[in-house]
């Protein structure tokens, strides 16, 4: 398991729906990996629920496809993706 490299506190819903479409990911891919809700996932990305328990395990599923997320002390944010990420072209395919 990788180390963590962000702050949960930190993170916004923001972040979260960057790192997704950044995978190729729809709301639903995400709630499966994480096995929750396509609802919790749509309410975190739009500030309509700010758990931080959800916050968590979606930053910590992101991470794991590949997903890297920035916070410097000034506010400043953002999301990067490795070049060997888990996107979606394999993901969607199975679904189909």
């Amino acid at each position: 398991m990788r180390e963590k490299a962000y702050d949960v506190e930190l993170l916004k819903g923001e972040q979260i729906k960057a790192g997704r479409i950044l995978l190729g990911w729809s709301q639903k891919t995400l709630a499966a990996k994480a096995y929750l809700s396509e609802t919790a996932v749509t309410r975190l990305e739009r500030k309509i629920l700010e758990k931080k328990s959800t916050m968590k395990l979606l930053a910590h599923v992101l991470v794991e496809a590949g997903i890297i997320f920035i916070n410097h002390e000034d506010g400043t944010t953002g999301v990067l993706i490795k070049p060997d990420a888990d996107r979606a072209e394999e993901i969607e395919e199975e679904e189909d």
